[in-house]
C-alpha cells in the first residue's frame, strides 16, 4: 500500500500527517491549545475546527474501535515532553480554550491513554521535541509502539535514559538487560521537515545573485553555546573582509528567505535540539548551509562536502570552514541545487509523513 492510500489515525500535539495527507487522516488533538492557535511554524494546510476531533475519551475509544474494524492502517501518535496530568497540561488547556472545558481538560491525557490498550493496527511513536531524553511517564510507548522515531537521537541511544531511567548515564546492569535492548532497538532518526520557500525571487530555478558571503539571523545570548561562540567567530570573519550579513532585528519570514538566497552560506548552527529548520530553509533558498558536526543519529542527512559544511566548534574551527568553502565558488553553487533537490526529495513536510506512514505500514503483517 502507497502511503497516500493509507488511513491514519493520528494522536497527539502535531498535525503533520494530517497536514500531508489531509483527505486520508483522522485527528485526535491533545495539545494544550487548539491546532490553529499556533503562529511560531505556518504549516502547509491550516487545520480548522471542522478538520479535527479533541481526543476526549468517547472519540479515543471510537478511534480505536474504528482502528480494529480495519477503518484505519496506521496509528501516528507524538510522543509528549511532560507527564498528561502536569499542571501546565490541564491549566494551560483550559485557558487556551475556555469555551470547551471538557475537552480542554480531557484531551491533554489522550496519549496516556495508549497505556491502556493494545493497538489493533502498527502504532508508529514520533518525538521531534529538542529534549535529548525520554521522560519517564512515556517510556510505556516504547513496548506500546512498533516503531519510534526521535528527532534528538543521541549517537549513544542509551543516553535517552539518563535521568529518567538511572538517574546518571545507564550502567552496565541496564545496558544487558534484553527488555531496555528490544526499546531502543524500536528507535529509528527522523528530521525536522522543511518549511516551503516561496519567494518570486527563486522562482524558475535560476541561482540567485550573491551580495553576501555567510547569513544568520537567530537568538546568540539565550540559546546554545555553539551559538554564543559561534557568532563571535563571524563578527571576527566581518572584520577581515569576509561580507557577513546578520540583520539587526527579526525579520519577516519572506525578508529572511530572500536575504539568506543573497548569501553563498547560512550558518545553521545547533539551537536548543541539533537538528534546525534552517537548515533546509537554506537549501531550498539555494545558500549552502553550514553547521556544527552532527550529535544526533540523522535520517536522510544533508552531506559534508556534498550538500553541506561541516565544522569543529573547537578554535577557529567555524571560520577555517567559511574560508575555505568561500575559496571555490562554483563547488558552492553546486552544492546548492544537490542540497536543494535532496531536501525536496526527502525532507520534506510530505517526504517525512510518507516515510513515517511506510515505516509503519510495514508493521502490519505482525499484527
Amino acid at each position: 500500500m502507497d502511503a497516500s492510500e493509507a488511513r491514519v489515525l493520528e494522536i497527539g500535539d502535531l498535525s503533520y500527517i494530517k497536514e500531508a495527507f489531509p483527505d486520508r487522516t483522522t485527528l485526535l488533538w491533545t495539545g494544550r491549545r487548539p491546532p490553529w492557535y499556533w503562529v511560531n511554524r505556518t504549516p502547509s494546510v491550516l487545520i480548522d475546527r471542522a478538520d479535527y476531533s479533541d481526543c476526549t475519551p468517547a472519540n479515543f475509544v471510537r478511534g480505536l474501535r474504528d482502528a480494529a474494524a480495519g477503518r484505519y492502517d496506521v496509528i501516528v501518535a507524538y510522543l509528549p515532553l511532560y507527564s498528561p496530568w502536569h499542571p501546565r497540561n490541564g491549566l494551560r488547556s483550559l485557558a487556551g480554550d475556555p469555551l470547551h472545558p471538557w475537552s480542554s481538560l480531557t484531551r491533554v491525557l489522550g496519549i496516556a491513554w495508549l497505556r491502556l490498550i493494545k493497538p489493533p493496527v502498527p502504532l508508529v511513536v514520533v518525538d521531534l521535541n529538542d529534549y535529548l531524553g525520554i521522560r519517564r511517564p512515556s517510556i510505556f510507548l516504547l513496548d506500546k509502539a512498533d516503531v519510534v522515531f526521535k528527532r534528538e537521537l543521541p549517537a549513544d541511544r542509551w543516553q535517552v535514559l539518563a535521568g529518567t531511567a538511572h538517574p546518571a548515564l545507564p550502567t552496565l546492569r541496564i545496558r544487558s538487560d534484553r527488555r531496555w535492548q528490544r526499546r531502543l532497538e524500536k528507535m529509528r532518526p527522523i528530521s525536522l521537515p522543511a518549511p516551503r520557500v516561496d519567494i518570486p525571487s527563486l522562482a524558475g530555478g535560476s541561482f540567485p545573485e550573491k551580495t553576501a558571503d555567510i547569513f544568520f539571523s537567530g537568538n546568540t545570548t539565550t540559546n546554545s553555546w555553539v551559538r554564543r561562540t559561534g557568532i563571535v567567530a563571524l563578527k571576527e570573519l566581518a572584520a577581515r573582509g569576509i561580507k557577513v550579513d546578520i540583520p539587526d532585528r527579526t525579520l519577516p519570514r519572506n525578508d529572511f528567505y530572500r536575504r539568506m538566497s543573497q548569501a553563498w552560506l547560512a550558518w545553521s548552527p545547533a539551537g536548543f535540539g541539533w537538528d534546525c529548520y534552517r537548515t533546509g530553509e537554506a537549501a531550498q533558498c539555494l545558500t549552502v548551509p553550514v553547521v556544527n558536526h552532527p550529535t544526533v543519529e540523522r535520517h536522510r542527512p544533508l552531506l559534508q562536502g556534498q550538500h553541506l559544511i561541516q565544522y569543529d566548534v573547537e578554535g577557529d574551527g567555524l571560520a577555517r570552514a567559511v574560508q575555505s568553502a568561500l575559496a571555490d565558488k562554483e563547488r558552492l553553487k553546486q552544492m546548492a541545487f544537490a542540497a536543494r533537490d535532496h531536501v525536496n526529495e526527502h525532507l520534506t513536510l510530505r517526504a517525512m509523513a510518507r516515510h513515517i506512514i511506510e515505516t509503519g505500514l510495514s508493521f502490519r503483517k505482525s499484527k
